[in-house]
């Protein structure tokens, strides 16, 4: 089955029925198409005027007592457009974009949360404008103003109908890669509390049932195995749910021949890895190649292009030759690339700044090469990072050794969604121009 707008709650509260409302609010709107789970959830706290917006509607003002805006690079634009119908004094704002930009918001926002944050009273009790968040875990994330099932992901063998939730039982990263811009966020790892990631789990457990079996778990964790305890994490999460297929984001660096087997045995059916820039040597990446042969489950590489360093078909043939003689070799069962974003505050930012404005923050999306200024071979970028996916996926090695990619499961189906995109774009550009 797929859900269509019509089987959504949406919570709302009519004016005449509650006064003094909190609502949450996501920029970019939340994706119905993708289904991820609106940060903002944990940061809304209890009660019942509380709600959140799946669109980003005009509320009126004399009947909300705060607006709680998470926002992302991508939804700058959007966010000011909807800010300036609204009162200042009832806006907070918090997500990657307040805490890498805090200043751009005080035109619009009486408090700029900066870092992560699950208390919001704790938070905004600070004096100043621009405030840390802070972060308690004693309560979970409101999942009960947002419809779970439109909580997916793209994975390989998930159907679109089978259900699939997430949980984050850490934040922070202490590593400081330089395209990453999570340490931003939060420099150092910081582990919920075992017994909160417990009662988080279950709730999820008795939440999904009333929908049908939970099919999948994504582990939210920047790198879960970073955690001391991770063992005691996991275990508790497949006990709860111990038919329910989990996978999960790691490094090479953290994984060995006795940790790959005590994750598979606890029902981890994938480990997302990041391969990057093939043209770059990273440390955590030293045993990557071993690590994969390890594996009895499924990989998940994720890589970056630089468009600045694929420009002109010679070095563009260069390096995806060189991308696609890895994925030969490493055979991973998932792929996914990613056009380079420079966040400011990571090592990048210098390199690249000169190459950003303002008009790029909408292309935050990582599938943009918005550092080319040419819209014709920017849509051809945009178009091979595609093409040279769908040329691994349809690959003999991938179909004889892998597995077969040509499946109505939600991996295909993103990537058809990607292939109509891509291709319309670059069509009309190349027939505009000739």
């Amino acid at each position: 089955m797929s859900l269509t707008w019509k089987d959504v709650t949406f919570n709302y509260i009519l004016p005449d029925q509650k006064k003094d409302r909190i609502i949450g609010l996501s920029f970019p709107e939340n994706d119905l198409n993708l289904g991820l789970e609106p940060s903002i959830l944990t940061v809304l706290p209890d009660g019942d005027n509380v709600e959140y917006s799946l669109k980003n509607i005009d509320f009126p003002d004399d009947d909300v007592r705060y607006y709680l805006c998470s926002v992302y690079i991508a939804g700058m634009d959007e966010f000011k457009a909807w800010a300036n119908r609204h009162d200042k004094t009832k806006i907070i704002v918090g997500g990657y974009h307040p805490t890498t930009f805090p200043e751009e918001f005080k035109r619009y926002a009486a408090k700029i949360v900066v870092g992560p944050c699950d208390d919001i009273y704790a938070t905004i009790a600070q004096s100043g404008q621009i405030v840390h968040g802070v972060t308690s875990y004693n309560h979970l994330p409101r999942y009960d103003l947002y419809d779970v099932r439109w909580n997916q992901q793209v994975i390989p063998d998930k159907l679109k109908e089978e259900l699939c939730t997430s949980i984050s039982t850490s934040q922070g990263c202490p590593f400081r890669c330089d395209f990453c811009c999570t340490p931003i966020m939060s420099n150092k790892l910081i582990s919920k509390p075992l017994d909160l990631v417990t009662r988080e789990i279950k709730f999820l457990h008795e939440t999904y049932a009333k929908y049908g079996d939970l099919k999948y778990i994504f582990i939210r964790d920047e790198n879960f195995p970073l955690q001391k305890d991770w063992k005691e994490r996991l275990a508790a999460i497949s006990a709860e749910l111990p038919k329910v297929k989990i996978y999960l984001f790691a490094s090479a660096n953290t994984l060995d021949v006795e940790s790959i087997k005590y994750m598979a045995k606890h029902n981890v059916y994938m480990i997302c890895l990041g391969l990057e820039n093939i043209n770059k040597e990273y440390k955590k990446n030293e045993n990557l190649d071993n690590v994969i042969k390890l594996l009895k489950i499924y990989t998940y590489l994720s890589f970056i292009v630089d468009p600045l360093e694929i420009i002109g078909q010679e070095k563009g043939k260069e390096f995806y030759e060189l991308l696609l003689t890895r994925l030969y070799t490493l055979k991973p069962e998932m792929i996914c690339g990613n056009f380079l974003m420079p966040f400011r505050g990571t090592k990048l930012w210098d390199k690249y700044y000169a190459y950003i404005s303002e008009d790029d923050y909408k292309f935050y999306n990582s599938k943009s090469a918005f550092m080319i200024r040419n819209k014709v071979v920017r849509a051809k970028m945009e178009f091979f990072m595609w093409y040279y996916q769908m040329v691994y996926y349809n690959s003999s090695v991938y179909k004889h050794e892998v597995r077969n990619f040509n499946v109505d499961d939600t991996l295909a189906q993103r990537f058809d969604e990607l292939k109509k995109m891509f291709t319309d774009r670059y069509n009309i550009l190349w027939n505009k121009r000739g």
